[in-house]
């Protein structure tokens, strides 16, 4: 029989340590979680000094970190995918007995990316100090969103680490495709709209001023379309610092703006009510709310807490506002339902859902057929939007050449008249 040291917490979160003879590791892990404990470290005993060391060393790394240190100092670059990868191999391995302290470090082996190595190293050392995984997760919230630290401090107290990272991978996984394909709702009739102007400089810059030494001397009898065209062409090509800086400080003064209370609640309002787009983006934040509702209802989370992170997934002035009314009516003993009533911002169908859930007490799996339904109807409202987008930007298009031809052959039509003038 051999000694092992072990770190563990019981089902309450309560972290201890202590000596457990078994005749191997594995053995030594099935004695503890038969006791219903969560293993933590466990390391064999004649190792116990290194391990010390290696504690005292983790202790300084956790003090180094917390006030801006190597690992808090670096610019993250980390995609969501590598979470959704790392929640998902963290619960299989958690699932298959491996202590949380050896998981973490064996991940972070593996890490292609230097900067996530980094964290997960980091991450590690705070457990490996005694810190909770959900207070370790909590010291990067750049890289691990609220959703999951709340889901871990609930698994915490209820014992369920693995099956709540497997959770945890699921929602983030679907957070994941529901951005992806608002990311290619909008990059469709931007890279169109970015073709349209690229069009109609070429046409003011090189196709126009072919024409213009024909036209030079006689404005005075030049169809007014065709001196408009001239004026701008010669504007850009003459004077295109001006237009460059013009356009520079149009993108300054919106980012500023945007950076206001006053200018994010205007462009908020402008997302919600934007013709086509603004029916697409009621439904990505009704689905990601009653997405975010349903999984933490499961999981046990208060729901006070359950409505501070839903407002913080629906990014919009408004929808914020929304979650407020809701928690300030929670707080004076109403149900989630009455403050979803209240509001214009969400369908009366789903407020009735929610209400129906409440009173069934099926509230958690109710939340999750709305984010269905509300994500499958978002996904037809993207296809119907990008086949309307597409003809109205070629049309669009054809007009502005169209514009630029008619322009350009009206002065040919009436030559006779021009240059009977000359």
């Amino acid at each position: 029989m051999s000694r092992f040291n072990y770190k563990v917490r019981s089902g309450n979160g309560e972290l201890s340590t202590g000596v457990v003879n078994a005749a191997s590791l594995e053995e030594a892990g099935a004695i503890l979680r038969g006791e219903g404990k969560f293993v933590v470290d466990l390391s064999p005993a004649r190792e116990s000094a290194a391990a010390a060391g290696r504690s005292t060393s983790s202790a300084t790394t956790t003090t180094t970190s917390g006030s801006g240190g190597a690992v808090a100092g670096k610019r993250m670059r980390i995609r969501r995918d590598d979470v959704i990868t790392f929640a998902h191999q963290m619960a299989v391995m958690i699932d298959t007995g491996v202590p949380m302290s050896e998981a973490l470090h064996c991940i972070a082996q593996q890490c292609v990316n230097l900067n996530f190595r980094d964290v997960l190293d980091d991450v590690a050392d705070r457990v490996n100090a005694g810190s909770d995984f959900s207070t370790a997760l909590n010291q990067h919230p750049k890289v691990f969103p609220p959703v999951m630290i709340s889901l871990m401090k609930a698994s915490e107290a209820s014992g369920t680490m693995g099956e709540m990272l497997d959770r945890v991978s699921s929602y983030l996984s679907r957070e994941q495709a529901i951005v992806k394909k608002v990311r290619g709702a909008l990059i469709y009739p931007c890279f169109m709209f970015l073709m349209l102007v690229a069009v109609t400089v070429f046409l003011l810059t090189f196709v126009l001023p072919k024409f213009a030494a024909i036209y030079q001397t006689r404005d005075s009898a030049l169809p007014l379309p065709t001196q408009i065209l001239m004026t701008l062409s010669n504007t850009m090509i003459h004077h295109w610092p001006w237009v460059v800086g013009a356009v520079a400080a149009l993108v300054v003064a919106i980012l500023m703006i945007r950076g206001t209370a006053s200018g994010r609640r205007g462009l908020d309002y402008a997302k919600l009510h934007a013709p086509l787009l603004g029916p697409l983006f009621n439904k990505l934040y009704i689905s990601r709310a009653t997405r975010t509702m349903g999984t933490m209802i499961a999981a046990g989370v208060p729901i006070l807490d359950m409505v501070h992170i839903s407002r913080a997934v629906t990014a919009n002035h408004f929808y914020e506002q929304l979650w407020d009314d809701v928690t300030d009516k929670l707080k004076h003993g109403s149900q989630l339902s009455d403050g979803l009533f209240a509001s214009s911002l969400v369908p009366r169908s789903v407020s009735q859902m929610v209400y129906s859930g409440e009173k069934s007490g099926r509230l958690a799996p109710v939340m999750e057929k709305i984010a269905d339904f509300t994500e499958s109807d978002f996904e037809q409202q993207v296809k119907t939007v990008t086949q309307f987008i597409e003809p109205a930007m070629v049309a669009a298009m054809g007009l502005i050449v169209g514009f630029v031809a008619i322009a350009l052959l009206l002065p040919i039509f009436t030559i006779g008249r021009v240059m009977a003038k000359g």
